[in-house]
C-alpha cells in the first residue's frame, strides 16, 4: 500500500472533529471505501473531498444518509447522460462540415 494516498479515519477524524461514527455510516451506504491494515482503517484521499461534501450536506443541510445516497444516486445519473450529451455533441459535428 503506498501510504501517501491513504490517511488513517482515525487520525482524519481527530483532527477534523469528525465523528468516527459518520464514517461508519458511509461505509454502510458504500459511499466511501476503506482499506484495513492492522485493525487500523485507511481511506484513499481522494474520497476525504467526498467525504467533506456530504458531511456538510447533513451538518449544514439537515439531510439524513438516506437523502444523501439519493442525490448521490441522481448526480451519478447527471453526470453519465452529460458525457452521454458530449459524446453525442461530439459524433453529430462530424457530420455537420
Amino acid at each position: 500500500m503506498d501510504s501517501e494516498n491513504y490517511i488513517q479515519i482515525e487520525l482524519y477524524c481527530e483532527r477534523t472533529q469528525t465523528p468516527v461514527e459518520f464514517i461508519d455510516d458511509l461505509l454502510e451506504f458504500d459511499m466511501i471505501e476503506v482499506q484495513q491494515i492492522e485493525n487500523k482503517k485507511y481511506v484513499q484521499q481522494h474520497h476525504i473531498i467526498e467525504i467533506e461534501r456530504i458531511y456538510r450536506l447533513r451538518n449544514e443541510l439537515g439531510i439524513n444518509m438516506e437523502g444523501i445516497d439519493t442525490i448521490n444516486h441522481m448526480l451519478e445519473k447527471v453526470n453519465r447522460l452529460e458525457q452521454e450529451l458530449k459524446l453525442l455533441r461530439d459524433r453529430l459535428t462530424i457530420y455537420e462540415h
